[in-house]
């Protein structure tokens, strides 16, 4: 009995936008902003959706705490104009120094470099060896640039993500799955 209570206060607490369509199971998403989404097949009862959640309520508790972490976290680092564009600028020279030496290190070559913001990407190599970086990562520790530059740089000797362009980002940063993880990890507060 207390569970139930527990799950309907839950259910209560949390709101939740049902969205039908024309799949076959059940499924719930947690958003960023720690919202919640149900995606039902069409015609399904609300008690069958309803108790669904109830099954979900730890993984959804647990989500949600994440995101709004997240979120606060964010927020936390939100920089004025005037610390962005110096943030932006220092970006540049520490990328623009890291990827000379790592590049000269590595035996290869590169285009222009430019500094962007972007939502879901740190960095980017094309295939005329041109690099993109994210402005970003002159927030996080060293180690994670360190990392994102040496990858943007493995792909001018492989443009894939194979064993063999791994062994090459190993081969120049041993440790790197550590940062990897990392930026997975923490690059969202960001």
């Amino acid at each position: 009995m207390e569970q139930k209570d527990s799950a309907e206060r839950i259910l209560k607490q949390i709101p939740y936008e049902i969205v039908y369509s024309a799949r076959k199971t059940l499924a719930v998403q947690v958003k960023a902003d720690g919202s919640v989404v149900v995606r039902a097949p069409k015609r399904m009862a609300k008690y069958k959706i309803e108790a669904f959640l109830k099954e979900k309520q730890d993984w959804i508790h647990t989500h949600r705490e994440k995101a709004l972490a997240a979120a606060e976290q964010k927020e936390a680092n939100r920089l004025t104009e005037a610390e962005r564009k110096a943030a932006v600028k220092r970006a540049a020279q520490m990328l623009a120094e890291k990827t000379a030496h790592f590049a000269k290190e590595m035996g290869v070559t590169y285009g222009r470099i430019t500094i962007r913001e972007q939502k879901t990407r740190w960095g980017s190599c094309s295939s005329a060896g041109n690099l993109n970086y994210n402005w970003k990562l002159v927030l996080m520790p060293e180690h994670v640039m360190d990392y994102v530059v040496i990858h943007e740089l493995a792909h001018r000797k492989e443009m894939n993500h194979s064993a063999r362009f791994y062994a090459v980002v190993a081969q120049q940063m041993p440790d790197y799955k550590v940062w990897q993880s990392w930026l997975k990890e923490h690059g969202r507060e960001y």
